[in-house]
C-alpha cells in the first residue's frame, strides 16, 4: 500500500506515463504478495498454502495485464475521475477483478495448493516397541523394550556423528539437530523406565527381572552418553569453529582417532546388549582399557607440545584435554553393557586395593 502511495505521488507530479503508472501498480500487488510467504516459511502447511495461493494468483493476474498495460490505463482514463487518482483505480480494479476470477476457481486452486504444499507427517519421536498389551507376556515386552534402547542407542550413534563431522568439517551444520536428538534420548529411556517398572509391579523374577534391570541400565548410560555429547563434545566443537580454533595435526589425528573408536565400540554395545555374546562383552572391556591409555598418550603428548612450545597446542591446549576427557567418559558409559554378561560367565571381579606390606 506504500507503494501505491508513493505511486499516486509520482503520478499526481506528472512523472509517470498512464501506461507506467499501470505497470508499477502491477509490481506493486506482486510484490506486496512475497513477504507473507517469506513470513510464513516455517509456518503450518496450511498457512504456507494461503501466501503462496495468493503470490500465484497474483502472478498470473500480472502477466496477463502487463501486455495491456497501456489499453488498461486509456480504459480507465474515460472514467470520470482525476488523473492523480488512476493508481489507487488500477490497484482497485485490478484486485477485483482478480477476485471476480478466481472466486469459481477457488476449488480447484485450493487442490493445486495441497500438492503443492502437502501436509508435513509429524515425526513420531515417541515410543514405537513398548506395547502394553504385552505387559502380560514378560519376555515380549522385554522384546519391545530392547527394541526401544536400541533406538536410542541409533540416535546416540547420529550424535556422534554428526559431532564428528562437525569437529572435521569445521562446520556447524552438522550439530544443529544434535539438542532435539538428545531430548527424544532423554525420552526415549524415561518411557522405557516407565514401561519397565510397570512391568516389574507384575512380579516377573528370575531371568526377566534381571534382563530387565540390563535393559534400564543400558537405556540410563546411552542417556548419560547424549548428555556427554550435547553439554560437553558439541560445545567445545562449536567453540573450536566459533573461535577458529585450529588442533596440531598430531592433536587432530589422536581426537579425530578416538572418535572414530568411540563410535565403533557404541555398535559393538549394541550387539552386545541384543546378542550378550561374552566374547565380545570380553572384547569391549579390552578396548576400554585402550581408550584409556590412548587418552593418557594424547594427554602427554599434548603436554609435551606445550612444553615445546607449538601455537596451536597452546591455543587448544584446555579443548583438546576436554574432548579427549569427554569421549574417554562416553566410552566409559558403553563399556558397562558388558559388565552383568562377564559377571554371570565368571570373568569379571572386583577390584581390590592391594593391602599395605607391613
Amino acid at each position: 500500500l506504500a507503494v501505491v502511495v508513493l505511486i499516486i505521488s509520482l503520478t499526481a507530479m506528472g512523472i509517470l506515463s498512464p501506461a507506467l503508472t499501470v505497470i508499477l501498480v502491477l509490481g506493486a500487488n506482486l510484490g506486496g504478495a512475497v513477504p507473507p510467504v517469506i513470513a510464513t516459511l516455517k509456518a503450518a502447511a496450511s498457512a504456507r498454502r494461503v501466501t503462496l495461493g495468493n503470490l500465484l494468483v497474483r502472478g498470473v493476474g500480472c502477466l496477463a495485464v502487463l501486455p495491456f498495460a497501456g489499453q488498461v490505463a486509456d480504459l480507465l482514463a474515460m472514467l470520470p475521475v482525476p488523473a492523480a487518482k488512476l493508481p489507487v483505480d488500477v490497484h482497485l480494479a485490478f484486485n477485483i477483478v482478480v477476485a471476480l476470477i478466481m472466486w469459481p476457481l477457488s476449488g480447484p486452486l485450493s487442490r493445486l495448493m495441497e500438492k503443492l504444499v502437502p501436509e508435513e507427517k509429524p515425526e513420531d519421536n515417541g515410543p514405537k516397541y513398548l506395547d502394553d498389551s504385552a505387559l502380560s507376556t514378560p519376555v515380549v515386552a522385554l522384546s519391545g523394550a530392547t527394541r526401544e534402547v536400541l533406538r536410542v542407542g541409533d540416535l546416540i550413534e547420529a550424535m556422534l556423528i554428526r559431532t564428528m563431522r562437525a569437529f572435521n568439517d569445521n562446520n556447524l551444520a552438522p550439530m544443529k539437530d544434535i539438542g532435539e536428538l538428545e531430548r527424544q534420548v532423554d525420552t526415549l529411556q524415561q518411557e522405557v523406565k516407565i514401561y519397565l517398572s510397570r512391568l516389574g509391579r507384575q512380579g516377573v523374577s528370575g531371568e526377566c527381572a534381571a534382563r530387565s534391570i540390563v535393559i534400564i541400565d543400558y537405556a540410563i548410560n546411552l542417556e548419560h552418553v547424549g548428555d556427554i555429547i550435547e553439554k560437553g563434545l558439541q560445545e567445545q566443537v562449536r567453540k573450536k569453529i566459533v573461535n577458529g580454533l585450529k588442533f596440531s595435526d598430531d592433536g587432530y589425528k589422536e581426537l579425530d582417532n578416538l572418535f572414530n573408536l568411540t563410535i565403533e565400540n557404541l555398535r559393538i554395545a549394541q550387539t552386545i546388549f541384543v546378542t550378550r555374546d561374552s566374547g565380545l562383552a570380553r572384547q569391549l572391556m579390552e578396548v576400554k582399557v585402550d581408550v584409556r591409555r590412548m587418552e593418557k598418550q594424547s594427554s602427554e603428548r599434548h603436554l609435551e607440545r606445550l612444553r615445546d612450545g607449538r601455537l596451536d597446542s597452546l591455543q587448544t591446549s584446555s579443548l583438546h584435554l576436554d574432548m579427549l576427557r569427554d569421549l574417554k567418559r562416553v566410552n566409559a558409559h558403553l563399556v558397562s553393557v558388558a559388565y552383568p554378561i562377564l559377571d554371570e560367565n565368571g570373568l569379571l571381579t572386583e577390584s581390590r586395593l592391594r593391602s599395605k606390606s607391613n
